[in-house]
């Protein structure tokens, strides 16, 4: 079960523990805890679950998709890889349906995730092609 808002271009204004960000990007922020899981817990897991997504070089934005679930709620997958769930507490948080919430989280996604997929690594301390390391920034 997910609890999260969707915050395109802006952080958290909590702590910051369910700040789920990819190649500097803000993805999302989860709000709730959830399933047995801190409201950090989860953020861990979504984050996780894009590193195994970003992995694929041929992502494409069709292939992030909102998926409606029997019991009324909505889940977001990526090449069937599933992103989050969007329950109803998070839809009545967000004033909207699970599957609306779905819809406008995977529009920002379909943005989002193919630029940061092609970005480089700013963790990557492997020097470039050529054998000559990068400005140190320290």
């Amino acid at each position: 079960m997910a609890a999260l808002l969707l915050a395109p271009g802006r952080p958290a204004a909590a702590s910051g523990d369910g700040d789920v960000s990819v190649g500097g990007e803000h993805i999302l922020t989860v709000r709730f805890p959830a399933a047995g899981m801190t409201i950090k817990q989860r953020a861990d897991t979504i984050t996780e679950r894009l590193a195994t997504i970003l992995s694929d070089p041929s992502l494409k934005p069709e292939d992030i998709v909102a998926v409606p679930l029997g019991n009324g709620e909505a889940k977001i997958t990526v090449k069937d890889r599933l992103l989050v769930t969007v329950d109803k507490q998070t839809a009545k948080f967000n004033t909207t349906t699970p599957l609306a919430l779905a819809q406008a989280w995977t529009t920002h996604l379909r943005k989002v995730l193919p630029e940061v997929n092609v970005k480089p690594n700013p963790n990557d301390t492997a020097p470039p092609a050529g054998g000559q390391k990068g400005p140190s920034h320290g």
